[in-house]
């Protein structure tokens, strides 16, 4: 039985965004009514990945919700691991949890990654048992999970997911490349992780716009991305402690 963490000082919630004006005033709602359940002291950290709508004024406006909340506005594209890379760098808790703001992961579920965080796990990640995407994209994922099962030799039963959390120094300062975002609970296990666990999470629709993933291009790209991940993998990239190639520029508001 693992033993009981008596208390932990401040845990970091990463919150990526590009262009979620219609869900973000309804998913921040959602996120306030659930931090104020919770005994722990959270830092609430919104990235902008350099939206082109009115997403970044929202969580301006509605951040006073929050006793204690960042924002980060990206000035370039950064994608989800540019978002990431620079969350990490400002974050300051014990734990870093990464959760998306479409909708579709749902804030109610942080109890249960506290609750095993407590039990001492460095590494929990949610897993989409009841997935609501297409046939295609779920079949997709299912066969990168066995592929990575077998390249990585690991025990859970995917290895990615948005909803996940760190314990964060198995993922701060290290060299990300593009699209590592995926890969961050397979990076956190090459560093050291030895205690983690998987739990089951919801998954919602959609509620506003599309996908940012297409299944043509997951298809497509996803067996070199994952084959130059490999690569780099093996050959302890992710074992340095220095910036990458994704590092890009951004603002704290």
């Amino acid at each position: 039985m693992q033993q009981k963490i008596k208390k932990i000082a401040l845990i970091s919630l990463v919150l990526p965004f590009h262009n979620e004006e219609r869900s973000l005033p309804i998913f921040i709602e959602k996120l306030h009514k659930t931090l104020d359940s919770l005994p722990e002291k959270f830092e609430v950290i919104f990235v902008d990945d350099f939206s082109s709508d009115n997403s970044m004024d929202i969580v301006v406006s509605l951040k006073s919700k929050f006793s204690d909340v960042k924002l980060i506005q990206l000035l370039e594209r950064g994608g989800q691991t540019g978002a990431f890379q620079a969350a990490f760098k400002a974050a300051k808790g014990e734990f870093i949890i990464r959760m998306d703001t479409d909708l579709q992961d749902t804030p109610e579920d942080l109890h249960l990654f506290m609750d095993k965080l407590k039990e001492g796990n460095e590494l929990v990640l949610g897993y989409r048992k009841n997935r609501k995407h297409n046939f295609y994209l779920k079949l997709l994922t299912n066969v990168f999970d066995l592929i990575v099962r077998y390249l990585f030799q690991t025990n859970l039963k995917s290895n990615s997911g948005s909803f996940i959390a760190f314990s964060a120094p198995f993922i701060k300062d290290i060299p990300l490349h593009s699209n590592d975002h995926r890969y961050l609970p397979l990076i956190a296990l090459r560093r050291g992780v030895t205690r983690f666990c998987q739990i089951d999470v919801s998954h919602n629709d959609r509620t506003f716009g599309l996908s940012k993933y297409s299944t043509s291009k997951k298809i497509f790209l996803g067996i070199f991305e994952l084959g130059y991940f490999y690569f780099r993998y093996k050959r302890g990239v992710y074992d340095q402690y220095k910036d990458g190639p994704v590092n890009v520029k951004f603002r704290i508001i």
